[in-house]
């Protein structure tokens, strides 16, 4: 895990340019999400999800990464996305940041760091 990309998607966060406003308005939402429920996606996503020992986190560190969750849904809305779609964004959001404080190491999360590093939905 490249904890200099996760530091730069904090930043992005800050800043409120996580992804860019063009990419939500042209987005076709619904075909973009229909593939985020295929059975390939979604096996992949809970199987990262599921390595995530969330109990682990101390309350400092559940409240921040609640708080950049919420940056990353407030933005998708903002930027024209719907709330199906901001409500992704956010738990990859959540993933990626619980991953990097607990030091998880795994392919998936690593990929959708490096596509929102690059400003692009997973895919």
């Amino acid at each position: 895990m490249d904890k200099q990309s996760i530091e730069a998607l904090k930043i992005k966060l800050q800043q409120g340019s996580l992804l860019p406003a063009s990419l939500l308005k042209e987005l076709d939402s619904a075909s973009y999400l229909a593939y985020r429920d295929r059975a390939d996606f979604d096996t992949e996503w809970i199987g990262a999800y599921q390595k995530l020992e969330r109990d682990r986190l101390t309350e400092a560190e559940q409240a921040q990464i609640t708080e950049w969750s919420r940056l990353a849904f407030t933005q998708v809305m903002q930027g024209g996305g719907d709330s199906d779609l901001a409500a992704y964004i956010s738990d990859d959001i959540d993933m990626i940041c619980t991953a990097s404080i607990l030091e998880v190491e795994d392919q998936f999360i690593d990929r959708l760091i490096e596509d929102y590093s690059a400003e692009r939905l997973p895919v």
